[in-house]
């Protein structure tokens, strides 16, 4: 594609498909190799490699940028995005939090089991606000998402969603002025802000109006802001991660990963919600049976990752997708016939 051109008018992007589950895949080894070294411990096998899959669920922020602000766009009312919102988000996750929660406490996980009180309160995503633990760990990055969900669909309600990134803009120097001061943030106030992660969702938005010819200029300083923010927010390795995750993603949504879309991580990216609600602690019990049946490390591994794929597949093809559909076509009967759910 010439450095000009747009990408294609199309109501989705297959190379995001695609980066959903290289995003994916790469937490699930940074969960199954790297994060249990440290919680549990591997038997001597090297680990240091998979700590780079930390960094997926920055690309899952980035993406969510572009593709919420995307959605915003073509919505024909603000229900729309609720239901578009709520049909995909919670009705897996529901399954995700009773499958684990059941699995953990039949199994047994050390430090990480929850009070079948503390599970219901899980079922509604934004527990981390009413100070609940998380049925599991991977949960927090579902606040966040329902953060930014929350900041952004304010910012539509006021008919300014042409100038989405000036109210991100305003978090993030909020969030470098109280680190540069050495304020004291309380938790929840910094959660509010998404401390760490505005300047993905920022740039996701940007990398929309770059990829669409709109405001290339300013949406390009606004980028370079945003790798500012996170050198002033976050370790100099993190600005490098984000810095390469930038050029990969405005490479994608260009054209210029057009390979990615006959990949497999297409079909990746389709399981990747329900791959990244129910691998962490299952696919550590997993691994805690196979060491208990003298299954070497890497094959130990190996089983977690395939079974937990199994299993996200079931959860998308008999839960996600049927529930999703249903839903928003319950949705349409109830509204206006000249008005159509345009989401993503």
């Amino acid at each position: 594609m010439p450095e000009n051109s747009t990408p294609p008018d199309r109501t989705r992007l297959l190379e995001l498909d695609a980066l959903r589950g290289l995003a994916a895949i790469a937490t699930v080894f940074y969960h199954c190799v790297y994060r249990y070294d440290r919680l549990f411990g591997h038997e001597g096998l090297p680990v240091q490699w998979s700590y780079w899959g930390h960094y997926g669920v920055h690309l899952f922020f980035i993406i969510s940028g572009f593709v919420i602000f995307w959605t915003l766009r073509r919505v024909e009312r603000p229900f729309d995005f609720v239901v578009s919102r709520f049909s995909r988000l919670y009705p897996v996750y529901w399954l995700a939090v009773a499958l684990s929660f059941t699995v953990i406490t039949l199994a047994g996980l050390p430090g990480r089991e929850v009070s079948a009180r503390d599970a219901l309160v899980n079922l509604l995503m934004f527990h981390s606000y009413l100070s609940v633990p998380s049925v599991d760990g991977v949960y927090w990055s579902l606040v966040v998402e329902l953060t930014f969900y929350g900041w952004i669909f304010c910012v539509y309600l006021t008919g300014q969603l042409r100038n989405a990134e000036y109210a991100l803009v305003a978090l993030i120097l909020v969030n470098v002025a109280s680190a540069q001061f050495g304020l004291d943030v309380p938790h929840q106030a910094e959660r509010l802000l998404m401390h760490h992660y505005a300047p993905l969702f920022l740039a996701g938005i940007c990398f929309f109006h770059i990829a669409h010819g709109e405001k290339v200029t300013r949406s390009w300083l606004l980028v370079g802001f945003a790798l500012v923010a996170v050198a002033l927010l976050r370790p100099f390795r993190e600005v490098l991660v984000v810095l390469v995750l930038f050029v990969i993603f405005h490479a994608a949504v260009t054209g210029r990963l057009a390979f990615l879309s006959r990949s497999v991580l297409i079909r990746l990216g389709a399981l990747s919600y329900s791959l990244y609600l129910i691998h962490q602690n299952i696919g550590y019990i997993i691994i805690n049976f196979g060491y208990r049946l003298g299954l070497p490390g890497p094959v130990s591994i190996a089983v977690a990752i395939v079974l937990v794929l199994c299993l996200s597949w079931l959860m998308y093809t008999l839960v996600e997708q049927p529930a999703l559909k249903w839903i928003r076509k319950k949705y349409r009967e109830f509204r206006p016939r000249n008005m159509s759910l345009q989401t993503e």
